[in-house]
């Protein structure tokens, strides 16, 4: 682990030791619930008033529409997603754990890239709706943050006001914090363009991003980073092409690689069969190098580049983001490509604060409960079935809520059950 990990997470335990600490001694800003500590943050309220002095017009009537929006497209994304699970290969399949958006859980979410995007995210979810109860001069109870740890969430509780507030002011306020992820996502992938906007392949050619133990490769100097423009002075600009120069190739002929520096590195072809244990592969020659085009981390970003020309485009390309362009794929992006503005780490960050506010937003959107869309839908169902005695229309909004989330549920395991069923 690098230093940088290391100093945060001391950063992050010496804070949880402190607020724990807080905690034992009877602070009542401080609660333990087992290996998590609830912060509560008076000043945050004052933030919000703060904020809510602004009051934009309109805000939360678009925040209202940007909702069903957000209800619409995330319902339509898992819809896609079902269907498309029927014709997926098993092992293709995702694993439960890629369900959720946690780093750590999540083995496709990077850890800081995720932990920054997702504190970003949550607090600025959870001040949207403080903020949105002081415009409408309703009560926060409270506020703060829930360490285990790292930072894992923030909370703001609201007064019992708003059970009696109108509909449309309720709506509001539940429509607040997937409207405020749904904007900074906005904003943020705004500033991708920008950023991006001098980003050049290094070279043409075939990128190295592996080579394996005691080949050809590893023997001959070769390193991860470097790309291949040419096999014994044929120019190589693609996968294709560099598979074709080896096709006809035997074990023990030499071979000269010219690598974007201009530095060449002359090798003799292995047996590949010695490295698969096929006996179609006898003979042939072997390199022991793992392959990239750079094209392909730069088909990952395209989508991103122009987000308001084909926002559908660009929302799935951002969702898939973890799949296109993994961490592991940072150094290679470094390696292949000329630096963006603010650099590669600065970018990645930009990304990852845009996939989690996009990822909260949705997900919170949505009709079911415990989430913000769940509690929207109740508040609407419980007015149109204003007219039913009391107990019936607890009793039959209980009833539509626990199926649509079933259907919701139901929605997002079909990929990872359907596949495997076959």
């Amino acid at each position: 682990m690098d230093p940088y990990s290391i100093s945060l997470i001391l950063a992050f335990t010496a804070i949880y030791v402190y607020a724990l600490w807080r905690g034992v001694r009877g602070d009542e800003r401080v609660r333990i619930y087992g290996p998590a500590v609830l912060v509560r943050c008076k000043k945050c309220i004052k933030v919000m008033d703060l904020l809510a002095k602004l009051r934009i017009p309109l805000l939360g009537t678009t925040a209202l529409a940007f909702w069903a929006a957000l209800v619409a497209v995330g319902t339509t994304l898992l819809v896609q997603s079902a269907i498309a699970s029927f014709s997926l290969p098993p092992e293709l399949a995702p694993e439960p754990r890629m369900l959720v958006g946690i780093p750590v859980v999540n083995p496709l979410i990077p850890l800081w890239y995720g932990l920054t995007g997702l504190i970003v995210a949550v607090v600025v979810h959870e001040l949207s709706h403080g903020v949105a109860l002081r415009v409408h001069g309703l009560d926060v109870k409270s506020t703060g943050l829930l360490l285990m740890v790292l930072p894992l969430g923030a909370f703001v509780e609201p007064g019992e006001e708003l059970k009696r507030a109108k509909l449309v002011v309720q709506l509001k306020v539940f429509a607040a914090g997937p409207f405020a992820n749904t904007l900074l996502a906005i904003l943020v992938m705004s500033m991708l363009p920008l950023a991006l906007a001098g980003v050049r392949p290094v070279a043409a050619g075939v990128g190295v991003v592996g080579v394996l133990p005691d080949s050809p490769a590893e023997r001959a100097g070769l390193k991860p980073g470097v790309i291949i423009t040419s096999i014994d002075g044929v120019r190589v600009e693609s996968l294709d092409e560099f598979l074709k120069l080896m096709s006809g190739r035997k074990a023990g002929e030499r071979v000269i690689l010219e690598l974007h520096d201009g530095v060449k590195v002359d090798l003799i072809l292995d047996d590949k069969y010695r490295y698969t244990g096929d006996l179609k592969d006898r003979g042939k020659g072997f390199i022991g190098v793992a392959l990239l085009e750079p094209r392909v981390l730069e088909n990952a970003l395209s989508p991103l580049l122009n987000p308001l020309a084909d926002p559908l485009r660009t929302l799935w390309g951002l969702l898939a983001i973890p799949l296109t362009l993994p961490v592991h794929a940072l150094p290679y992006l470094e390696a292949f490509y000329t630096s963006p503005l603010g650099g590669w780490q600065l970018t990645y960050t930009l990304v990852w604060i845009a996939w989690m506010n996009v990822a909260v937003g949705l997900t919170n959107a949505l009709p079911m409960v415990p989430f913000d869309g769940g509690n929207a839908t109740r508040v609407v169902l419980d007015a149109i079935l204003q007219r039913m005695p009391e107990e019936e229309r607890r009793k039959a909004v209980d009833a539509i809520l626990a199926v649509l989330t079933a259907l919701i549920v139901v929605l997002i395991l079909i990929p990872v059950v359907v596949p495997r069923l076959r």
